[in-house]
């Protein structure tokens, strides 16, 4: 049998055109937008120190005040975008943070930076930075035809891999040059930017989908826990995620305790391992849609987390010396390939396996039980460091993290 030519008329090439120029927006915005976010990361820990002398907990609290929003506002995130147009959510949390920024050089100038308002100021832009996130992967699919969706995918992990490494380089000058609350009217800045880009993403649909009524958001949450628990292919995966936010939090949480107070690698040995780590996140994003072209999503995300915790035992019986150092940046170079390539690839599959009024519920289950399970594994990690010792902990996260690694090789998911 033979099948005729595929023909594109002119209003399929104007939509095809309408929906690059607005993907070319999205991530340019969220590349502005991310260079913020990474400034207030900085600022707001030295603002704590600097200006309100805040202990060694009170910094640590401040962490978490900024990380507990993924476990608490990732899944009614899913259900909101099931619910509604994605553009105003894009614009209305851009401009809301700027806002929420910009207390904090106001309060400054009034003498009032106190550790309540900077756990609020954490804890808002937090929850505004999920629900941000959120939207902006879930509008990728809308702007991507199916066959170059991974790719679409890879270059937005790219793009906000890229953008994180500039905003904690471009925070630090800031804060050393400006002070950490003049830093933040950049961060304010990059969001209303980001927000003026999101509203010439133009090819998003102007209305959310139609539902015949609405119900209740926990009966639409279960929805979306329901059939992320059901598929074969997800079930596994979405396992497994949830064991690696446990796993990844055990170990990293102490990484640079343990290198800077046992390894002794000095602030720029620190430094070299981390930038190790960027560059490696953006190799994974570039490489990652030629890899699952020719090796199967499958195959890549099996062998993509366990190259991401093989990677970790380095760190756990590493030493004083040039050598060790040069182990650990090429760990830390091929632990963040790994991460970024089953990051990228995770999420694909997730968008071809998922229907679309799902979509964003299935997108948000997955952040929720990856990324949720992470501030939880912090603080249990800084508790068990205490009764059992730092390499140790580190050793429990990596065997986690191997132990589910495994498990996706028996699954449908490595098929």
């Amino acid at each position: 049998m033979t099948t005729a030519p595929q023909t594109h008329g002119p209003s399929e090439r104007l939509d095809g055109r309408l929906k690059g120029r607005s993907l070319t927006f999205l991530l340019v915005g969220e590349g502005v937008g991310f260079v913020g976010s990474s400034v207030h990361r900085v600022a707001l820990p030295a603002l704590a120190v600097l200006y309100v002398d805040a202990s060694p907990g009170e910094v640590a609290f401040l962490a978490f005040a900024g990380a507990i929003p993924a476990l608490l506002v990732s899944l009614p995130a899913g259900v909101l975008l099931d619910r509604y147009p994605l553009r105003p959510v894009l614009v209305a949390t851009d401009l809301a943070s700027a806002v929420v920024v910009s207390a904090i050089p106001a309060a400054a100038g009034l003498g009032m930076v106190s550790m309540p308002l900077l756990y609020s100021i954490a804890l808002a832009l937090g929850s505004l930075s999920v629900l941000h996130l959120a939207a902006s992967m879930a509008a990728v699919p809308l702007l991507s035809d199916t066959r170059r969706l991974h790719r679409a995918n890879s270059t937005f992990t790219a793009v906000i891999t890229t953008a994180g490494v500039t905003g904690s380089a471009l925070g630090t000058v800031l804060v050393a040059t400006a002070g950490p609350a003049r830093a933040l009217l950049a961060d304010a800045t990059s969001f209303v930017v980001s927000a003026c880009t999101a509203a010439r993403v133009r090819a998003l649909p102007a209305t959310g989908p139609v539902r015949a009524a609405r119900r209740p958001i926990l009966d639409d949450i279960r929805e979306g826990l329901r059939y992320s628990a059901k598929d074969e292919v997800l079930r596994p995966l979405l396992m497994v995620l949830t064991a690696t936010g446990i796993g990844s939090g055990l170990t990293v949480t102490l990484l640079a305790y343990h290198l800077l107070t046992a390894v002794h690698s000095g602030v720029t040995g620190l430094g070299m391992i981390m930038v190790a780590g960027s560059l490696g996140g953006l190799a994974g994003a570039l490489i990652a849609p030629r890899l699952t072209r020719r090796y199967g999503a499958g195959t890549v995300l099996a062998v993509g987390f366990a190259v991401h915790a093989l990677m970790q035992i380095p760190a756990i019986f590493a030493e004083p010396g040039a050598a060790w150092l040069a182990a650990l940046v090429a760990a830390s170079f091929l632990r963040f390939t790994a991460a970024t390539i089953v990051g990228t690839t995770q999420r694909s599959v997730q968008q071809w396996t998922t229907p679309h009024h799902l979509r964003a519920r299935v997108q948000q289950t997955a952040l929720w039980l990856g990324q949720g399970s992470l501030p939880l594994a912090t603080l249990a990690a800084g508790g068990l460091a205490i009764l059992i010792g730092v390499r140790t902990v580190m050793l429990v996260g990596t065997l986690v993290l191997l132990l589910s690694a495994g498990m996706l090789w028996r699954s449908p998911s490595a098929i």
